[in-house]
Order: C-alpha cells, then sequence, then structure tokens
C-alpha cells in the first residue's frame, strides 16, 4: 500500500486589503472588559498589543465567522455588525461573495472552513447545487478520512487504458498497456488568463511542484527559474508547433494540443509524431460546445489517451450565448454517458474545468463522469484577486501583490489544496469510497434534484421524463 498523501498547510497571512462579509464596529461604551475575547472562538477580538494592554484592539474580521456571539455577549452593546459594501459588489450569479471569502480564508490556513451560524442558504440550485453525494456511511465511528484512522486514496491515473486483455494459446499476454502517469490528487491547474506578474508565475509552477501535480502553461510562460520543475509542467501547444516545440516536448511528461477540426482526422499522426519525439501522453483540449460529446467520442476512438474538456469560467457551455446552455454538471454527465454508451469510456482520461469553483466540486464532477478536474480562477483568488462577473468578467489584484515573495504565494496555493484535499477525504469517507477513481460515474452515490423532483411531480404536472 503507497504511502498516505498528506498536504503540509502553513498559516500564511498575505497582509493585502480583501473584502470582509461584515464590518464589526467597536463602540466609544466598551469598557475593555475582554468578555468578546473569551466567547469568540476564532479570535476576532484580542487585548491591544505595543499599546496599553487594558484596552481592546480593533476588532479582526477576516477572521470572523459571523456567529455574532461577541455582538450577544456584550454586557455595553457596544459591538455593531454591517455588510461591507465591498462584499455586496464582487462575484456575481455563480462566483457568489460568499466563495471568494472562503477561498481566501482557505488559502490562509489550509483548513476546512467552519461557519458559526451554519448553514443557511438553499439547498438546491443550478449545475452542482442541484446534487446531493450520498453521506450513509458518516454514521460508521470508524469512518475518519482526514485524522488517519483509515487508508483513502486520492490519486488519479492519467493515459489510454484497455478496456480488456489478449493472451496467446500459451498464455501470453498480446496486449500492449499503455503508459499511464499518476498524481495524488485529482486536481490540476489550468493556467489562469490575465497579466500575472512573473513572481506569480513561479508560485504556482512551485506549487504545482509542491503538490506533485501538474500546471498547463503556454511555451510563453515557461521561464528559465521554472524549468527545473518541467516534469510538473504541460506544455500547451498548437498542432502546428509540434516540430518548432521539440526540445520542450523531450523534457516534459504530458504535452497539451489545443483542438482544432483538422486534429481530428490526424490525432493517430500526431500522436505517434510526438512518440518519436518523447514518449509522453497526449492531452486534447476541447472546448465544450453544444455537441461536445458527440467530439469526445470521435477522439476517443481515434486513440486519444486524455481529453480535456473546457467550459467557460461559470461551468456553462460555450460557443453560444442562450439560456438553454448546459451547466458543468450536465455537460460532463453527457460526455461520461455517450463515452459508456459507445463502450470506450475505460479506455480514456476525462478532465473537467470551468465552474470548478468550490472543493465540493471535485468529488460532484467526478461522480458525473470526470476522471479529474482543472482549476484557475480559485488559484487567483486564494492570492487576493477579486472577481467581478457583470457587466463583463473583470479581475482585480490586489496592490502590492507583486512584492509579495515566491514562497508567500506557493505556501497559499498549497494552503489552499489543503484544505480541499481534506474536504475531498471527509465526503469520500461519508460515502465509504476509498478510492477515488471509484467515485468516476457512481452516480448512484448521488441524488439529483431534476430527477426526483421528476419523480414526485412528473406525472402531476405533465412533465417530460428527464
Amino acid at each position: 500500500m503507497p504511502k498516505k498523501y498528506h498536504i503540509h498547510a502553513k498559516v500564511t497571512p498575505l497582509n493585502l486589503d480583501y473584502v470582509y462579509k461584515f464590518k464589526i464596529e467597536r463602540g466609544e461604551n466598551c469598557i475593555n472588559c475582554g468578555k468578546c475575547t473569551k466567547v469568540c472562538i476564532y479570535e476576532a477580538h484580542k487585548r491591544g498589543k505595543g499599546g496599553d494592554p487594558r484596552k481592546m484592539a480593533d476588532p479582526n474580521t477576516v477572521v470572523c465567522r459571523n456567529c455574532f456571539r461577541c455582538i450577544q455577549e456584550c454586557p455595553r452593546g457596544a459591538l455593531e455588525k454591517s455588510l461591507d459594501k465591498d462584499y455586496l459588489n464582487i462575484g456575481g450569479s455563480y462566483w457568489k461573495s460568499d466563495m471568494l471569502i472562503t477561498l481566501w480564508k482557505q488559502a490562509e490556513d489550509g483548513k476546512v472552513p467552519v461557519t458559526g451560524a451554519g448553514y443557511r442558504g438553499p439547498f438546491t440550485g443550478p449545475g452542482f447545487d442541484s446534487m446531493w453525494t450520498d453521506m450513509s456511511e458518516i454514521v460508521r465511528p470508524t469512518r475518519d478520512g482526514i485524522h488517519g484512522r483509515e487508508y483513502i486514496s486520492t490519486s488519479v491515473e492519467l493515459g489510454r487504458k484497455l478496456n480488456h486483455l489478449s493472451f496467446d494459446e500459451c498464455g501470453n499476454l498480446l496486449s500492449k498497456i499503455h503508459d499511464t502517469i499518476d498524481i495524488p490528487i485529482p486536481i490540476i491547474f489550468d493556467f489562469p488568463e490575465g497579466n500575472l506578474s512573473p513572481t506569480v508565475k513561479v508560485a504556482l509552477v512551485r506549487a504545482a511542484a509542491e503538490l506533485n501535480t501538474c500546471i498547463v502553461l503556454s511555451p510563453d510562460h515557461i521561464a528559465a527559474d521554472t524549468k527545473k520543475y518541467i516534469k510538473n509542467i504541460i506544455p500547451l501547444i498548437s498542432h502546428k508547433e509540434i516540430d518548432k516545440h521539440q526540445a520542450l516536448i523531450k523534457s516534459v511528461r504530458m504535452v497539451a494540443i489545443d483542438y482544432k477540426d483538422e486534429v481530428l482526422n490526424s490525432l493517430p499522426a500526431l500522436q505517434n509524431k510526438i512518440k518519436k519525439i518523447n514518449n509522453v501522453l497526449t492531452i486534447v483540449r476541447v472546448p465544450a460546445t453544444k455537441s461536445v460529446e458527440g467530439l469526445v467520442a470521435q477522439l476517443a476512438q481515434s486513440g486519444a489517451e486524455i481529453i480535456h474538456v473546457v467550459a467557460d469560467y461559470c461551468g456553462m457551455e460555450t460557443g453560444s450565448t442562450g439560456t438553454d446552455r448546459r451547466l458543468a454538471k450536465d455537460i460532463i454527465r453527457a460526455v461520461h454517458l455517450k463515452l459508456v454508451e459507445d463502450r470506450i469510456r475505460d479506455e480514456v482520461t476525462i478532465i473537467f474545468s470551468g465552474g470548478i469553483a468550490m472543493a465540493e466540486h471535485v468529488p460532484k464532477a467526478m461522480i458525473c463522469g470526470a476522471d479529474l478536474t482543472a482549476i484557475d480562477l480559485p488559484l487567483l483568488i486564494a492570492l487576493g484577486a477579486r472577481l467581478y462577473e457583470e457587466p463583463e468578467k473583470i479581475i482585480l489584484f490586489p496592490e502590492g501583490l507583486e512584492k509579495i515573495s515566491v514562497r508567500t504565494i506557493m505556501h497559499r496555493i498549497v494552503n489552499l489544496m489543503g484544505a480541499w484535499h481534506s474536504q475531498l477525504l471527509e465526503v469520500m469517507g461519508a460515502m465509504g469510497i476509498r478510492e477515488a477513481r471509484r467515485l468516476r460515474g457512481e452516480t448512484g452515490r448521488a441524488i439529483f434534484f431534476e430527477e426526483i423532483d421528476n419523480d414526485t411531480f412528473g406525472k402531476l404536472f405533465k412533465k417530460e421524463k428527464l
């Protein structure tokens, strides 16, 4: 049995201005009794340091979990809370402001988030919010994924696989076993769009290496100070640039090719051309268009090893603007079920990206049929980036980020993945699943709102069966 994979988190404050949900204010009628320091388990209230220790310091809103205990327990009613105006403006219909704050806090300490007031949101919604995972095994006293009493593997295997083995009359294996690559978490980094500073670029690559996963980069972003981590880099190139980047292909383990129409017909030749340069795995990167499942099936039948399906940043279909665009959950299920129908699902690895915003989206994407996920925007939000959806997608980086050290930025990314890994272990343990690869397509261990709604009210309201 391989050694347990563990991500070592380290508290890493960024000391840059960021959004918080509530603004806590201490009134002049505060008597500095310190009652708030005793009741706040998150240490939002402390006595002053460097000044008069008899007086209370300004409240630390960043660590507040909004349990309102300090407000209730203050004997003079000296504490007040109000919604921060920036909180009301960031995010949008998909990337909600609470998501951004959660990602920021996870990058701070690497811990599973705790909300003092409990969950008060809706229990269903579009996309991943309309599915719930089966947590029936959570009642078992031996279920303890993140504290080490049982072995849970989160590793996944990338590459083409055989759906059966062939032997000759003497029992010798005739089938050619394809090369595969294991990574310890079902997450790779998809290089985010935007004008990133050299420090951030290097930190993202170093974080991928620290986590033993990979990051997709265009050759233009592969600088001299990142080449020592070249085995963790997946260069993204055009099929016409294979000859141009032969030296780069010789040094990596995987290479990604942007899909174009001519790639489908020439895929075997392209893969053979790459194999002659270096025995690497080839990823074909396809946009999540209306007919993506048919395209993925054709690529798989043509011998594709790994297919990366890319939705837009809100996890929706690309190439159209209609209201009937599918969301991530439905895109992944359509791709998976098409491959199952064609009896080739086990032969190809499917990566999905776009709209993977929270830790829970990783196991949900895998349950819908993905082998692993790729993330981009959460990496930037962990560094303090503010995302605005309306009227158009805008990403604003905090002032002073370019002065933060590579090590600090790297630790925040590692912390974020540590929090996500812990939550993945918790979900898998609660579902009674011990290997991440068994999550793939395990829809029987999930509940989909549309299906139970149709089963319950479909006949009554004459809804069409899904």
